[in-house]
């Protein structure tokens, strides 16, 4: 019964309050004067119809008015410059005269040369030249009466000189008499020699007689090593080694060592280190060091390090910087900065 009481109590105070709070001023108003049984919206609270987007093109410049978002109008240009922007074509220079943008006109040069040519009309692979202020096609005066081709007319792959301030074809007047053909016509894998001034096929006038001259070149393969023997070209053989050694060549394969032993090239064998150390190779995997104990190669191991630290490889990853702290590698920590 009593809780009862206590809720219908708590809900009049509630009512109570509501019902004492004022209204806004706009709907009170709007209250007051509307009819009974209208039910559209109250104006005070309509939403206003405003872009609340930009519908300018984007070509064109825009500023914001009250408010609402308009076509650009600079007011403070008024009456100052019509065009504000630059309507002359790109390909014509332009001005800003009085304030407004026109095109280009030299007023300096009025006078001195024609306004219609202000631009280099010459071809591009013609030159040019400067002449009374105007640009017109280059004429070498200080070359007239000396020569008549001013442009080398000799092909590219004949060679030319210059006689008498002319480009002509060249020719070797001081080769006159001595030689007759000025170029090398022996064939490239041919040896050549000059001889009385002209180039003929080489000829070892010194080995006639010594050596028979049809072998001139090492017919001996690649493969096998020659000597020079009574002016010939012959495979190679070792006088001085007769009885002393019978393999000539090394025979042990490429990848194990060879030593030489009475005159012949026999597989390596360390004598010096026998009874010593049984592994002569270094068995250890590459990506483990290693060190060398007793004559032996065997694992690396830090013994001066025992009971000093315990990681004796940096775990910390390479993108976190790490510090050496207490014999051990361990993330880095600022501690002077700790505080600050």
């Amino acid at each position: 019964m009593f809780s009862r009481f206590l809720t219908i109590l708590v809900a009049v105070a509630i009512i109570g309050q509501a019902v004492a709070h004022p209204m806004p001023m706009p709907m009170r108003r709007e209250i007051n004067s509307r009819q009974l049984g209208s039910f559209e919206t109250i104006p005070a609270y309509k939403r206003a119809p405003l872009p609340e987007v930009n519908t300018v093109p984007v070509e064109q410049p825009s500023m914001s008015k009250d408010g609402k978002i308009v076509p650009f109008v600079n007011t403070a240009a008024k009456g100052k410059r019509s065009p504000e922007v630059n309507t002359v074509p790109v390909e014509q220079p332009s001005m800003s005269k009085d304030g407004k943008i026109v095109p280009f006109v030299n007023t300096a040069a009025k006078g001195k040369r024609s306004p219609s040519p202000e631009v280099n009309t010459v071809p591009v692979e013609q030159p040019s030249m400067s002449k009374d202020g105007k640009i017109v096609p280059f004429v070498n005066t200080a070359a007239k009466g000396k020569r008549s081709p001013e442009v080398n007319t000799v092909p590219v792959e004949q060679p030319s000189m210059s006689k008498d301030g002319k480009i002509v074809p060249f020719v070797n007047t001081a080769a006159k008499g001595k030689r007759s053909p000025e170029v090398n016509t022996v064939p490239v894998e041919q040896p050549s020699m000059s001889k009385d001034g002209k180039i003929v096929p080489f000829v070892n006038p010194a080995a006639k007689g010594k050596r028979s001259p049809s072998p001139e070149v090492n017919t001996v393969p690649v493969e096998q090593p020659s000597m020079s023997k009574d002016g010939k070209i012959v495979p190679f053989v070792n006088t001085a080694a007769k009885g002393k050694r019978s393999p000539e060549v090394n025979t042990v394969p490429v990848e194990q060592p060879s030593m030489s032993k009475d005159g012949k090239i026999v597989p390596f064998v360390n004598t010096a280190a026998k009874g010593k150390r049984s592994p002569e190779v270094n068995t250890v995997p590459v990506d483990q060091p290693s060190m060398s104990q007793d004559g032996k190669i065997v694992p690396f191991v830090n013994t001066a390090a025992k009971g000093k630290r315990s990681p004796e490889v940096n775990t910390v990853p390479v993108e976190q910087p790490s510090m050496s702290k207490d014999g051990k590698i361990v993330p880095f920590v600022n501690t002077a900065a700790k505080g600050n």
